[in-house]
Parts: structure tokens; C-alpha cells; sequence
């Protein structure tokens, strides 16, 4: 079942506007989860048209309480959410590659191999990207997955967490 566009703005909002300490965050994450209530409505507001944005593009997102989202990702560290272009279910299934950013995936394509390719910027910059790989993630072969805020640019401090969520889950 798809929560409700506010609840997943809710979860945007926490994952990447508010202010809390971090064990208050993740206390919430792990717990019931983020109301829209507990945001102003214009920060809901604003996630929500990144969330429609997303959807127009076939990103779905995902949070730590669904079934999709990695297990080896689920810390207090975070994430909370992940966005996800293609089968979310690829995430957690077994023999797929993780590989850090895109390039790496064309020769793993060559040789049929599933992969799961984490950006360093919001899916909401990867429009070339998802055009590109459109066949491999309407077949179910590709996974394109970000943790970054949807409309995040490219930053070597990105890379570096993209690169910390690609070692906890393929290390």
C-alpha cells in the first residue's frame, strides 16, 4: 500500500529539512513515524511537488519502514528515505551488484548483470540519466537510487555518502 502523498512529504521533510538532533530523528524514523502535522505547511507543500516531480519521472520513494528498503541501511545513521528508479524490489534481492554513481554500469549491463547504481545527487537531476537507462530499468535489470534531498546537485560530500551507503550494503 503507497502512503498518502503528505505522509511521504513527511518523510522527505525529515530525512532532509528539519533541525532535530539526530536521536530525535531517527527515535521518530524507527518509531511511528513522521506526521505532516509536525511541519509547516509549506514545507509540506514543497515536498510534495518534488514527490509529484518525482512520480512524473517513475521515482518512487521509499522510507525505512517499507519492506524494499535495504535491511544493512537500517541504522540510526540513516537513511531514512531512498528514491528509487526501477524495481524497488531489486534493492534487496540477492547477486545484484551496488555500484557507486552510474558509469561503472555499462559493463556490468554487457555482461547481464543486475545492479543497483547509487547517485550522489537527487533523481531529480538524473532526467538524462533515466532517459538513458530507461530499457535496463523498465526490464528490472537496473536500480537508479539516491539518498540525497530530490533536487540535490552533484558535491564531493555527496560522494562520500553515496560512497558510505555502497560499502554498508555490498560490504
Amino acid at each position: 500500500m503507497t502512503p498518502p502523498m503528505e505522509q511521504l512529504a513527511a518523510w522527505l521533510a525529515l530525512a532532509f529539512r528539519t533541525a532535530l538532533p539526530a536521536a530525535e530523528a531517527s527515535r521518530i524514523a524507527f518509531g511511528d513515524g513522521p506526521k505532516a502535522s509536525d511541519f509547516p505547511r509549506q514545507v509540506i507543500e514543497h515536498e510534495i511537488e518534488d514527490l509529484r516531480a518525482l512520480e512524473a519521472l517513475g521515482v518512487r520513494v521509499i522510507t525505512v519502514k517499507d519492506a524494499e528498503f535495504p535491511a544493512k541501511l537500517k541504522s540510526e545513521e540513516g537513511p531514512y528515505v531512498l528514491q528509487v528508479a526501477g524495481r524497488a524490489g531489486l534493492i534487496g534481492e540477492g547477486g545484484v551488484k551496488w555500484v557507486a554513481g552510474h558509469r561503472p554500469l555499462a559493463s556490468l549491463l554487457e555482461h547481464g548483470d543486475r545492479a543497483v547504481a547509487v547517485l550522489s545527487k537527487g533523481l531529480l537531476h538524473a532526467k538524462t540519466l533515466l532517459r538513458e537507462l530507461h530499457d535496463p530499468i523498465t526490464d528490472g535489470q537496473v536500480a537508479l537510487v539516491s539518498a540525497e534531498p530530490p533536487r540535490a546537485t552533484w558535491g564531493p560530500v555527496r560522494d562520500q555518502r553515496r560512497d558510505e551507503l555502497v560499502r554498508r550494503v555490498a560490504g
